[in-house]
């Protein structure tokens, strides 16, 4: 009787230890990127396409994304800026196409104001990087690359 009631006491143990050592799986976040695109695609055009293919990438692979146009990179925003282009591929228009995908686009107010560039001009999907937005964003501790 005793050896059974040790053998019972040592599998109990055996599976208290057993399960007190599991981990938890905690769920990942989703990860997020942004990019912050401040070239001046009027001067390294290869630079902002570049910056708009990641941002689809990483929205095709299930990566939340968003493009942040600052500094140099809200001249995608101004008049005349679909006809730039590299290796025959418009700028604006991939941009066009990876909003319509779901990447979100922001554009700095600071930057728009500082080149002219008015809101009511803006295309519908952009968003305007005020203070409020800009925070949120920063909360969400994205992965940022900068083009």
């Amino acid at each position: 009787m005793k050896k059974q009631l040790l053998f019972l006491v040592g599998a109990w143990i055996f599976f208290i230890g057993c399960v007190a050592s599991e981990k938890k799986e905690n769920k990942p976040t989703q990860s997020t990127l942004m990019i912050n695109l401040i070239s001046d695609a009027t001067v390294n055009p290869h630079s902002s396409l570049m910056g708009i293919h990641l941002a689809e990438k990483a929205h095709n692979n299930g990566i939340k994304a968003t493009i942040f146009l600052n500094v140099s990179g809200v001249k995608l925003l101004q008049p005349g800026a679909d006809t730039i282009v590299f290796n025959n591929q418009s700028i604006v228009q991939a941009l066009n196409k990876v909003a319509e995908k779901g990447v979100e686009v922001v554009a700095c107010p600071h930057c728009m104001e500082a080149l002219g560039i008015k809101k009511e001009s803006l295309p519908a999907y952009v968003k305007i990087g005020e203070e409020k937005v800009m925070m949120e964003k920063i909360r969400n501790q994205p992965t940022v690359f900068t083009y």
